[in-house]
């Protein structure tokens, strides 16, 4: 082992070596991140020159531009070429080497520690400090080296001890895959004021160390400039803008605080916005890959007067020869669907009891069971036909089973696929007639690919948001929400 030459510093201050130099300030702050883009990174928090590293380039940048991708394609002995099905994009994956002009023994076992395999955390580059991906090591890294000896002062029990310690110096080649190959935004608009470490908002009172006022912050402007999100200032419209964002038309900010159901999609019986077929909304997408959004949504159901059949949503049960289903879409690209379970199988009591005209219990109640598989419709028809005496006081009773508003909600993830509908009915209890929710999966109802965000938005010329994505309907839906993350490739 060499010996280290030079000034032994036995004080327990921090190593000011080049590492730290190219890093910090005189005073010892972080540099601006325009000032570390490249050479720091954070994992999991935690910022590479805080292992007395950084990431170096020997000549050249030399990194993908995206994550790796596989065309799916078939062939036919029969068909010239190959017909083209789609595309799919893999793990995506990023590679450092990083130098250390003295990391010690220490340094390097909780690097080992926080770098371990088969542990996933936030990976975000400082050249582009709002976004983030989620990251593991994908092979062991490979330290080359130089070990020096390096004196300390050890306190123990309140008395210094001299001892030896190695320092390291050269470099560690550090690979990473991201499972999901797309990066998140941490943010999707700009606030008045941030905590420039975490990006999290902060008030104009409050007191934290962090705080910057952003339209004064260099870093945060090229936040803005990079990753296309608005400031708040220009914020006066009602409009999407990502994550669990909403602004309103008094341009207030509302942050739609949601909860968990039992199928684990979230939702929320805050307000939203109104869409029906002669309005449209917004929403302001500034990612440059695809986002797959949970889109929550009410509606009033609507019957026929004449028939008693629900109407709204779209269906065949009473329209046969349906041309067009219900659905939201996305600039012109339409999310179809139609009545779920239960309000099919509503549909399907009405109908029974519309064709049988001879009110035979037996029969109906035959026809009931034999038709309707949905429980809570079931049931309650079984109990309209053993309270009834004629068909048309069974049909009217049957018409009772929705709570008098007739609301229904709606939640559908177009990522994982779950899908839920949250009903108001009535059921018969053990102390007579009782209103009940209802939440149940409504996969059945759809009838399209699911909702996708493609595309990306811009500001005008002045900074300001002119052209957005146009969400539109053939429905009158309430409490319209949409969460969705601007996401980049």
């Amino acid at each position: 082992m060499a010996t280290l030459v030079g000034q032994e510093n036995f004080s327990e201050t921090i190593n000011k070596g080049q590492v730290y130099l190219a890093t910090h300030d005189g005073v010892g702050n972080r540099l601006p991140y325009m000032s570390r883009s490249f050479i720091s990174f954070t994992f999991g928090g935690k910022a590479i020159e805080d292992f007395n590293l950084i990431a170096t380039i020997d000549d050249k940048m030399e990194n993908s531009l995206y994550a790796p991708f596989s065309d799916i394609t078939s062939t036919y002995d029969i068909i010239d070429g190959q017909l083209y099905w789609g595309t799919r994009l893999e793990a995506n994956q990023i590679n450092f080497t990083l130098s250390t002009d003295g990391i010690t023994e220490n340094q390097l076992e909780e690097f080992k520690y926080w770098f371990s395999p088969g542990v996933e955390r936030e990976l975000v580059l400082t050249e582009h400090p709002n976004r983030y991906i989620f990251a593991r090591v994908s092979e062991k890294p490979i330290f080359s080296c130089l070990p020096f000896e390096e004196k300390k002062e050890v306190k123990i029990g309140g008395r210094f001890y001299n001892t030896s310690t190695t320092l390291y110096k050269g470099s560690i080649n550090l690979n990473f895959v991201m499972d999901e190959p797309y990066w998140h935004a941490k943010i999707n608009y700009m606030p008045t004021y941030i905590n420039k470490i975490t990006l999290e908002t902060l008030s104009n009172n409050d007191t934290n160390i962090n705080k910057v006022e952003t339209i004064k912050d260099k870093d945060m402007i090229k936040i803005m400039l990079e990753d296309g999100i608005p400031h708040q200032s220009i914020l006066d419209q009602n409009i999407f803008l990502g994550g669990n964002i909403l602004v309103t038309s008094e341009a207030k900010i509302n942050i739609a605080k949601i909860g968990k159901t039992n199928l684990g999609i979230q939702t929320s019986f805050s307000s939203g916005l109104t869409l029906d077929s002669e309005t449209s909304q917004k929403l302001f997408y500034s990612g440059t890959a695809k986002s797959l959004p949970i889109i929550k949504f009410s509606m009033i159901l609507k019957f026929d007067q004449n028939t008693g059949y629900i109407i709204a949503p779209k269906n065949k049960i009473f329209e046969e020869n349906l041309t067009e289903y219900s659905y939201i879409a996305i600039n012109g690209e339409k999310f179809n669907f139609t009545t779920s379970s239960i309000l099919t199988g509503y549909n399907q009591a009405i109908k029974i009891f519309s064709e049988n005209t001879n009110f035979n219990k037996v029969d109906l109640l035959q026809k009931i069971r034999d038709t309707i598989n949905e429980y809570y419709v079931r049931a309650w028809a079984i109990y309209c036909i053993n309270q009834s005496t004629t068909m048309i006081s069974a049909k009217n009773l049957m018409k009772n089973f929705f709570k008098d508003d007739y609301k229904v909600t709606f939640i559908i993830n177009s990522k994982t696929g779950e899908s839920i509908g949250i009903f108001n009915i009535k059921v018969k209890g053990d102390n007579g007639v009782e209103e009940k929710t209802v939440e149940q999966n409504i996969g059945d109802m759809i009838r399209s690919n699911y909702l996708v965000i493609e595309g990306r938005d811009y500001l005008n010329e002045n900074g300001r948001i002119e052209k957005c994505h146009q969400i539109s309907t053939n429905e009158e839906l309430t409490d319209m929400l949409i969460f969705y993350e601007n996401m980049y490739l």
